[in-house]
């Protein structure tokens, strides 16, 4: 049975991209913990002004990461969900 272009493949896919999502999320809140407080200081300064879309480098990371957890839930019942339909139509089969 071909299953290419499937909704488990998608659930895959997305499931993938989490985890990546969530590497990138940790890494974040990782260097943003290790930068020295004048570091910190000046780096939150930017953010505000450049690149924060929650508030701290910490912060941002921490809600990018259970953005990636909700994500990775949801392709997870993709794929059960790919799953069941297909050992149905097996049974069917049978």
């Amino acid at each position: 049975m071909n299953i290419q272009g499937s909704s488990f493949l998608y659930g895959q896919n997305g499931l993938q991209g989490s985890q990546n999502r969530l590497d990138q999320a940790s890494q974040k809140v990782a260097q943003a913990s290790t930068q020295t407080v004048n570091q910190r200081n000046v780096n939150q300064n930017e953010a505000t002004t450049n690149n924060a879309r929650y508030g701290s480098p910490i912060q941002d990371g921490l809600i990018e990461a259970k953005q990636s957890e909700l994500e990775s839930k949801a392709n997870a019942k993709v794929i059960d969900a790919s799953n069941k339909t297909i050992g149905s139509l097996i049974d069917i089969k049978v």
